[in-house]
């Protein structure tokens, strides 16, 4: 996975710092992700922390970034987004 700029030029040491810590682990968390989804078939982010570890925070940052490299997509039941508990399901491609 390609990473993103996490930060502005204006932001904090302390965000640079986080950002260069999240480098770090995002692919890691990416990975989680993926196993996940390919053993479940289909999950909300809520869902998924009960077996990847991750919070839903995590995983929600992840989901876009997976989505453009095209390795997940939203599950669509009838045109739509298919939600189960207040959040969107997510399956691997």
């Amino acid at each position: 996975m390609q990473v993103q700029h996490l930060v502005r030029a204006r932001d904090p040491i302390t965000s640079v710092l986080a950002a260069e810590a999240a480098i770090k682990f995002a692919g890691n968390h990416c990975d989680r992700i993926l196993a996940d989804l390919k053993q479940r078939g289909q999950a909300t982010p809520h869902e998924m922390q009960c077996t990847t570890g991750l919070t839903v925070v995590q995983i929600d940052r992840r989901l876009p970034e997976l989505l453009k490299a095209g390795r997940v997509r939203v599950v669509q039941r009838g045109g739509e987004d298919l939600v189960r508990g207040g959040a969107r399901v997510w399956e691997a491609v």
